[in-house]
């Protein structure tokens, strides 16, 4: 008899939920992780969520109540509580190499909604903790073997090697999937060769002149003559709080070295004069392409260790709830993996359009599709012609091609620069890096 029905690896917002909603099922679940608690949040993210609002085929109903907010999964069928209220955030900036600045503003529905992901976190856990779901922490996954009867897992804990046995397995341990590459699961799978660290601050007492939003910062007279950007985004902890996250590459002392550039000698430092940390996380970002089949054996991989890029705190816990259900259903003798699979495929397009993968990747390569004269002179017209309107889709996948279009209706812009956003807004992976490789080759 096998020791478990389900183990899941990783206990992240995909697994956690997948660990609680088994347990309500009556499922023998035992959920394994690093960390050695489970009611923190150590990876990064951002905070920010869309609701109210079509996001990966699933429209979240978002439903104030005093200090805790209801979230409804519309599509997927089912509820979860946030114990936290939800702000709406109304700007986005970026910032050129050269100090230009750029505003879109909205003014009825907001772009998003801003969330504490460790609130979130120990909500989950909270949750999954009053069913029958075990958990098991400071535990490593290093192998797993597949019979007829199920997996044979063996993890190490406290410096001993363990060995369970389960049914079915769902992998939900993120991006860098150490399932996935044990089982030749990614072998399918392309790799794009963009990985690196990301590390991310929570700072207090920032002293930013400019609308509450989202701020951009790219250019290497910003991080010291490093390669890199940082992405700031209000923190529901309060005004003048920030969560600072780095995009960059390897090796992982890059990503310190940005942030800490950023925030004590560089351009905008002044901002940062009073602020202290209050809160670090990280995470490494490993770009492949999404797995069209995500099972092989009995191991269902759920979230991000699927994905293409991530699936966002809000989509990995939907995909954790769906792959609940689906594993629940395959112990039933039903097909439940074939489900999961054909659910995967109908709620993130990059599974069945591969553009979808290249539009979400826009936003980061955004100013390497222009020299810094022209994004100067974009920045300019956009202070002049100020980009307001009552509401914009801005999602990962819909942001870039709305600041294309937004740039392609200011007076002045000339027909070959139209001509070439048009271009980037229509264009996949490979067109992506041919238009990048032109201008970078023109400067």
């Amino acid at each position: 008899m096998a020791d478990y029905d389900v183990i899941v690896i990783g206990c992240g917002p995909a697994g956690m939920m997948a660990c609680g909603e088994l347990a309500k099922r009556g499922v023998r679940v035992l959920g394994i992780d690093k960390k050695p608690k489970l009611d923190i949040n150590i990876r990064t993210a951002s905070g920010y969520c869309f609701l109210d609002q079509s996001f990966n085929h699933e429209y979240i109903r978002r439903t104030p109540q005093g200090s805790r907010t209801k979230l409804e999964y519309t599509d997927t069928g089912f509820t979860v509580t946030y114990g936290g209220s939800m702000e709406g955030i109304h700007h986005s900036h970026m910032f050129s190499d050269t100090g230009k600045h750029w505003q879109v503003t909205v003014t009825k529905k907001p772009f998003y909604h801003i969330f504490n992901p460790h609130q979130c976190h120990a909500d989950r856990f909270a949750w999954a903790s009053k069913t029958s779901a075990e958990f098991m922490t400071e535990t490593h996954f290093r192998h797993v073997t597949q019979d007829e009867s199920g997996v044979r897992v063996k993890v190490r804990r406290l410096g001993k090697d363990i060995y369970l046995t389960a049914k079915k397995l769902i992998a939900a341990d993120g991006l860098c999937s150490r399932v996935a590459k044990v089982t030749g699961a990614n072998a399918s799978r392309t790799n794009f060769g963009m990985k690196g660290p990301t590390i991310e601050y929570e700072l207090t007492s920032v002293e930013c002149p400019y609308d509450r939003g989202d701020m951009f910062f790219f250019g290497a007279k910003n991080f010291g003559g490093r390669a890199g950007g940082i992405i700031m985004v209000p923190s529901c902890h309060g005004e003048g709080i920030f969560r600072m996250e780095t995009m960059s590459m390897l090796p992982a002392s890059t990503a310190t070295d940005l942030i800490e550039y950023f925030t004590k000698k560089g351009p905008y430092a002044g901002w940062f004069k009073k602020s202290d940390v209050i809160e670090t996380s990280g995470v490494v970002i490993e770009f492949l392409s999404p797995m069209i089949i995500p099972h092989v054996g009995h191991i269902l991989f759920a979230g991000d260790s699927a994905a293409y890029g991530e699936c966002l705190y809000q989509s990995a816990v939907m995909a954790g709830y769906k792959a609940a259900e689906c594993v629940a259903g395959e112990l039933d003798g039903k097909p439940g993996f074939d489900e999961y699979t054909t659910w995967w495929a109908d709620h993130f397009n990059w599974v069945r359009e591969p553009k979808a993968m290249a539009d979400y990747t826009k936003r980061v390569l955004f100013p390497r599709f222009f020299s810094v004269e022209e994004l100067d002179y974009l920045f300019d017209l956009s202070n002049k012609y100020p980009i307001v309107m009552e509401q914009a889709e801005a999602s990962p996948y819909t942001f870039s091609t709305m600041m294309m279009e937004s740039f392609m209706q200011l007076p002045g812009v000339s027909d070959e620069l139209k001509q070439r956003m048009q271009f980037i807004i229509d264009a996949d992976m490979a067109q992506v890096a041919q238009v990048v490789g032109q201008v970078q080759k023109a400067k």
